[in-house]
């Protein structure tokens, strides 16, 4: 084989190379994590005040996949006045599946979520409350298989 055949042999596995590489990077989805990310990043002394507050406390939230709920325990001096709070499923891989879920005032340190409700996946599970006033945030990745 001459070095000619040789040298339009290595260009053509190259090209071959570069084309497969622009057809894989076309493919890949660029979704960012969070849509309103800057407005977050503006609030993010509250986040950081509630990571504190919880922290504090020496308690933390869990969450649990029992089978059938997903179980998200609070403690239980957090959740005594309730003013507002959410909790959010981000899933990591496809944003059409993230979850919000509002808590109400009803004072329970147990929140039961229905499996049926939440695809299976990777998410991050931030959740945020205000009890009397004081601000409360956890946030943890969590797998639903």
């Amino acid at each position: 084989m001459s070095w000619g055949n040789r040298v339009i042999i290595i260009l053509v596995v190259f090209v071959a190379g570069i084309t497969f590489m622009v057809y894989l990077s076309m493919r890949q989805t660029n979704e960012v994590v969070d849509a309103n990310y800057y407005e977050r990043e503006m609030k993010y002394q509250q986040v950081i005040d509630g990571k504190k507050n919880l922290l504090a406390l020496g308690d933390s939230v869990t969450i649990m996949n029992d089978g059938a709920v997903i179980k998200v325990a609070f403690p239980p001096s957090t959740i005594t006045r309730l003013d507002s709070g959410s909790i959010q499923f981000m899933k990591l891989s496809n944003a059409k599946d993230d979850k919000f879920i509002p808590m109400s005032g009803n004072k329970t340190a147990l929140y039961q979520i229905p499996l049926s409700y939440i695809s299976k996946g990777l998410y991050k599970v931030r959740i945020d409350w205000s009890n009397q006033g004081t601000p409360y945030y956890h946030e943890q990745s969590f797998n639903i298989q």
